[in-house]
């Protein structure tokens, strides 16, 4: 199945310009075009942009994606490709750790002030 630029934006949830700018940036290569010079996108491109999207949002720069993009139609590059892939899995699970370590002091902080709102509303009564 095909999808207009229309389409990919709204399954996607990227932006026409941010498809666009993909695209000029090689993070989504031999992007189709009609007749009429309009992008076609696949249910390869889909999946893609879909990948794409969950490693920019755990944090991987866009020049380490293009790096990646770049090698995605190689095959002797899987290795390379997978320690990326690697690497980058540890730095999430490193975010996570630091994360959950401020979380438990923000649990710990919400518990302090309703133990003290709880004494405050005893001492009214």
């Amino acid at each position: 199945m095909n999808y207009s630029i229309t389409e990919t934006s709204r399954l996607t949830g990227l932006s026409k310009y941010t498809l666009r700018y993909y695209e000029k940036e090689e993070l989504i290569p031999q992007i189709k075009r009609d007749s009429k010079g309009y992008r076609i996108y696949t249910q390869q491109d889909l999946e893609w942009l879909t990948f794409l999207l969950n490693i920019r949002q755990t944090g991987m720069p866009i020049s380490k994606i293009k790096k990646f993009s770049q090698m995605r139609f190689n095959t002797k590059t899987i290795l390379t490709r997978r320690q990326m892939l690697v690497e980058h899995q540890q730095n999430i699970l490193e975010q996570t750790r630091k994360l959950q370590k401020s979380m438990a002091a923000i649990d710990a902080k919400i518990a302090r002030y309703d133990r003290y709102l709880k004494a405050s509303d005893e001492l009214k009564e």
